[in-house]
């Protein structure tokens, strides 16, 4: 059996989940959010827990179990508590400003960036300084984005990190917080003049 699959989902008091055929609804106090389950996968609810289950052991149906009980416990817990990711602006000059539902990124390009935030993603701007940053170039600025939609908030951020990742000489651009990014050396003059 699924190692990921057979663990059942405890179910928050803030969380309401209802089960008809194939089709899990999870609605909390941040929202509401569907998944429709794949075919041979069941969900029943036991003693205020969710149990995900298989018909067979068929390898198809194996993988489907992990990955369709760990759907679910994702939309259970970004309805009661949410995601949160962090993105890092590092390089002299770059900087970012929110309006409206755009997030404006001037990162060194001829033109700012305006990038469109979606419905059901929240977005909050925070700098640091050189002290704070460690050994990194520049004023650092720090975007929080937060969402109950763990799927969605993924895509935003890499979205986001696309625009201007991290280049390995100096590591100016856009990053994940915590993320480790490998520096090249730069060119050597070689040769002695003579």
């Amino acid at each position: 059996m699924s190692r990921i699959g057979k663990e059942p989902i405890v179910i928050p008091e803030n969380v309401k989940v209802n089960i008809s055929k194939n089709k899990v609804t999870v609605t909390g106090t941040k929202g509401k959010l569907e998944h429709i389950l794949n075919e041979g996968i069941s969900a029943k609810i036991i003693d205020n827990n969710i149990i995900v289950s298989r018909i067979s052991d068929e390898k198809k149906y194996k993988s489907l179990h992990g990955l369709n009980r760990s759907l679910i416990n994702n939309m259970v817990i970004g309805l009661s508590k949410g995601y949160l990711k962090k993105l890092m602006i590092i390089g002299t000059g770059y900087k970012a400003e929110t309006k409206g539902k755009w997030l404006i990124l001037s990162l060194g390009f001829s033109h700012d960036i305006y990038f469109e935030i979606p419905e059901g993603v929240q977005v909050s701007l925070e700098k640091i300084g050189r002290a704070e940053a460690g050994v990194l170039p520049g004023l650092q600025v720090v975007i929080d984005l937060s969402s109950h939609n763990k799927e969605l908030l993924g895509s935003i951020a890499a979205a986001i990190r696309g625009i201007k990742p991290p280049e390995p000489y100096k590591g100016k651009g856009i990053r994940y917080a915590g993320e480790h990014v490998r520096k090249k050396a730069g060119k050597i003059a070689g040769g002695a003049a003579v």
